[in-house]
């Protein structure tokens, strides 16, 4: 259980973070259609800019019910510091909604130039061995003595800024793991075409989990494609 002074600092942490909902509002024209990114089953991404920021943000506005697992990920942001992890820039809310906000990254998510000429094998290379460095950090360096499992490794969870670095993000279902042991859960909440194999039988994940995804993610960047295709109801791998 966690002590006063860590929820204290996490009241601090968060309390800091905090802008009001009509900064938010005027910084993408009332959360109107014309400033959105992506609209999610409980989620919605705009974009904007604050009146005292030079930089374009990203607003993720998530739906409350999701509320324990938004500050999850919210109080494991906090220590993370690596310049290829996304970092939350300030906080808002309603009632009905937890807003977090990023600096917006100008070349969107890896996913959508997969297969684009624009992504030379130069580029490829670079945004490989950036999301390979921010894994190397979440499961070795991170935390002393746990993994920091992300369990949802895929190529829309790589942002890209103007100079094509990679961002990871999507931290929404990410694990703190005793090094050495497996993370037993129930239900897998990653993307299934990326999913260890090894799940299945152990009903556990642990940071070799990540890994197997990230090659996943190699070869989708090597072939120019996404690794599975729909066929029907269900997913192949392409």
């Amino acid at each position: 259980m966690s002590s006063s002074t860590d929820e204290m600092d996490i009241d601090e942490y968060i309390d800091s973070l905090l802008i009001p909902i009509e900064e938010i509002e005027l910084a993408t024209n009332n959360l109107t259609d014309e400033n959105l990114l992506t609209r999610g089953t409980s989620f919605d991404v705009y974009k904007g800019q604050l009146l005292q920021s030079e930089d374009l943000i990203k607003i993720v506005a998530r739906k409350c019910r999701e509320f324990s697992i938004i500050l999850n990920e919210i109080i494991l942001l906090k220590d993370l510091k690596h310049k290829n992890i996304v970092s939350i820039y300030k906080l808002a809310g309603t009632e009905d909604e937890v807003i977090i906000i990023n600096k917006y990254e100008a070349n969107e998510s890896l996913d959508k130039h997969l297969s684009s000429p624009t992504l030379t094998w130069m580029r490829r290379l670079l945004i490989c061995v950036g999301v390979a460095h921010a894994l190397s950090y979440l499961h070795y360096e991170a935390k002393e003595n746990h993994y920091v499992i992300h369990g949802n490794i895929r190529s829309s969870k790589i942002l890209l800024d103007h100079n094509w670095e990679p961002k990871l993000h999507g931290f929404k279902f990410a694990v703190i793991a005793i090094k050495h042991h497996l993370h037993l859960t129930n239900k897998y909440n990653g993307s299934l075409h990326y999913m260890d194999p090894a799940y299945e039988d152990a009903r556990g994940f642990n940071h070799k989990s990540d890994i197997f995804s990230f090659g996943v993610l190699l070869f989708e960047v090597l072939f120019g494609r996404e690794a599975s295709i729909p066929n029907d109801d269900n997913w192949y791998f392409a």
